[in-house]
């Protein structure tokens, strides 16, 4: 099992990811914002679903590989901090763009079925959930303990938690609904700051990573 203070250190760094405004959480919040709540709850579960994809099969995939060559870890955990830095700055430069995108979308009519399946490929695409679960939650594996348990446990806990944390947006979102859209540079503040702490999360990991804490 992963070590008192490796679980610790996960549940910090996985609410800050979730928490977060990325891809998955915009893309929750633009469904309720143009097609309403029911909508937005639809899509927080279906992304769930298809991220869930993610935990089951990095942990088998990358204990297959860990297992042949150790040291590629390493590298993907390297190059994982460094794409999540890459995506924080990626979201700050789009957030203009959310508000257009947004608007555009309120004059579609969609059915349920639909929205659980746009819902379930953007978790499944989500770049910010495919490196956390292929680069950052391999740190806080014991190397001592079964990888595939405790990388399904840990994804089990991110998963739960990232569902109530999207929800409780899809909510907030319903609920200021008429005051976000009203003004463009509202929303994109909100995008604009996820942005940014998805920056510093990248850096507050590439530091823990090159002084071993």
């Amino acid at each position: 099992m992963p070590t008192l203070a490796a679980m610790i250190t996960f549940m910090i760094t996985a609410l800050v990811i979730i928490l977060i405004p990325g891809p998955s959480v915009v893309f929750a919040i633009g469904r309720t914002l143009a097609l309403g709540r029911s909508s937005g709850l639809v899509t927080v579960v279906a992304n769930a679903m298809g991220t869930s994809v993610w935990v089951v099969g990095t942990a088998f995939g990358l204990y297959g590989l860990v297992t042949a060559l150790p040291w590629l870890l390493e590298v993907i955990k390297i190059g994982g901090v460094l794409y999540l830095g890459y995506l924080g700055y990626k979201t700050v430069r789009g957030a203009s763009k959310q508000h257009a995108n947004i608007m555009s979308s309120s004059d579609t009519k969609k059915s349920l079925g639909q929205i659980f399946r746009e819902g379930f490929f953007v978790g499944l695409s989500n770049p910010k959930t495919a490196v956390f679960f292929t680069a950052v939650l391999p740190q806080f594996i014991n190397p001592a303990g079964n990888f595939v348990i405790q990388f399904l446990l840990l994804g089990m806990i991110f998963e739960v938690v990232g569902v109530l944390s999207d929800a409780m947006y899809v909510l907030a979102a319903a609920a200021v609904r008429t005051w976000i859209l009203n003004e463009p540079k509202r929303l994109q503040a909100i995008v604009t700051v996820g942005g940014y702490m998805i920056l510093g999360v990248s850096v507050w990991l590439l530091i823990n990573m090159v002084t071993g804490h």
